[in-house]
């Protein structure tokens, strides 16, 4: 390598990893061995942009060329950086296993792997990471990808011949009659793959790299003003549908996402303090929070404890009591539904609304941004911002305490 800075980099990740088990060699001899080693490790790099970045040598020109992977897909910095950090101690343990991603892919490992079996053993290796309702969406998205390269002959090809073209046309005809919201997180999918492909030397280019996700749509929020919330809980109090009040309010007052309630369990409780832990598996974002639960809800938790549950019960399972198996929201949605028709409530009352709801009235009576952030489980800041001009909560909350 000509670059002697480069092969200090090398030198001093060498001695970091390998001077115990060669001590033997002298520095000078160490030179000569990283000469022959033709790249710049991977170091995280950026401020406002965090990226992952490294030099390989170019087999086409035989120069160094940089290789950058950008971050910023992740919105929290404090999670790019961990993303990145981790990104990086991978490339290098690749790189000097000899891998180059601007080698042919026939020099490469698992060069024999069809495109049906990469994505399907990609699809194996999250299933570890994912959550339940997660895990359901990629598998959608994998048989979609699977059932489009069957019909274009292309399922049996090696993953390096799917190029930039494939992944136009496949995009284009996803998004044929979908939302913009759906377009991108097929988008986001498939970029997440081929990445991952890229990483175990399957393909020398993301070709999903270069396309963009589509604008969305502003998203109009719409919220339950108190008198209909009042005529929503004397529906369910006249059924004795204590459960359902109880997925409600946990919606409504502590912003729990739907998906999120149905996976509690009876140990997420802390009953003598209580509290209510969301786990990270459970948690859309991954981020795990606590919420101190007032009364209105620990009422109905304390029965629980009192019945001696094991402690891996579902706290919502079959008609919203507890149960082994995992509830869908399908049913917690139907619910829903055939109260809103009973009661002739406008179509864009959602279950989801009871959230919109409460973050609206939250920030709109003065609590601070931050806090209500914290409770919603968001990403980031601008992402509660959205609630804050979006209904006449500011009308709702002169004769009004924030209470379903």
């Amino acid at each position: 390598m000509s670059n002697i800075s480069a092969v200090e980099i090398n030198y001093n990740i060498y001695n970091k990893y390998y001077s115990k088990t060669i001590h033997f060699l002298t520095k000078t001899n160490i030179f000569m061995v990283l000469s022959l080693i033709n790249f710049r490790p991977a170091q995280v790099m950026g401020i406002k942009e965090v990226y992952v970045c490294f030099y390989v040598s170019d087999p086409a020109t035989g120069k160094l060329k940089r290789v950058r992977i950008r971050c910023n897909r992740i919105k929290d910095k404090k999670e790019q950086k961990r993303y990145a950090n981790v990104l990086c101690a991978k490339i290098n343990s690749m790189l000097y296993k000899g891998w180059n991603p601007f080698m042919s892919v026939k020099e490469m490992p698992n060069e024999n792997l069809t495109i049906t079996e990469a994505s399907s053993f990609y699809l194996n290796k999250k299933e570890k990471e994912l959550r339940h309702d997660t895990l359901r969406s990629y598998r959608s998205k994998l048989n979609f990808f699977q059932r489009w390269c069957e019909k274009k002959g292309i399922s049996n090809w090696q993953c390096h011949n799917f190029t930039s073209k494939h992944a136009e046309d496949i995009l284009n005809e996803y998004g044929t009659g979908r939302s913009a919201y759906s377009f991108n997180c097929m988008l986001q999918y498939l970029k997440g793959m081929f990445g991952h492909f890229l990483i175990e030397g399957l393909v020398s280019c993301n070709p999903f790299v270069a396309i963009k996700g589509r604008r969305r749509e502003i998203k109009h929020r719409v919220t339950i003003p108190r008198n209909d919330r009042k005529r929503i809980l004397n529906y369910f109090l006249k059924r004795g549908m204590e459960e359902y009040i109880v997925i409600i309010r946990l919606c409504f007052k502590y912003l729990i996402r739907p998906k999120e309630i149905l996976m509690l369990q009876i140990s997420d409780i802390d009953f003598n303090n209580g509290i209510l832990h969301i786990p990270p598996e459970v948690s859309k974002n991954h981020y795990g929070r606590t919420i101190a639960l007032g009364h209105d809800v620990m009422k109905y938790f304390l029965k629980l404890k009192t019945e001696e549950m094991p402690m891996n019960t579902y706290i919502f399972s079959s008609d919203f009591k507890p149960g082994d198996k995992l509830y869908t929201t399908k049913n917690l949605f139907s619910t829903w539904k055939q109260m809103r028709e009973s009661l002739s409530m406008p179509e864009g009352y959602h279950f989801y609304s009871l959230k919109d709801t409460g973050i609206t009235e939250m920030l709109e009576s003065g609590m601070p941004l931050k806090f209500v952030k914290d409770l919603a489980g968001h990403h980031s800041l601008s992402m509660t911002e959205r609630y804050m001009h979006t209904s006449d909560a500011k009308t709702i909350l002169k004769a009004n305490k924030i209470n379903f």
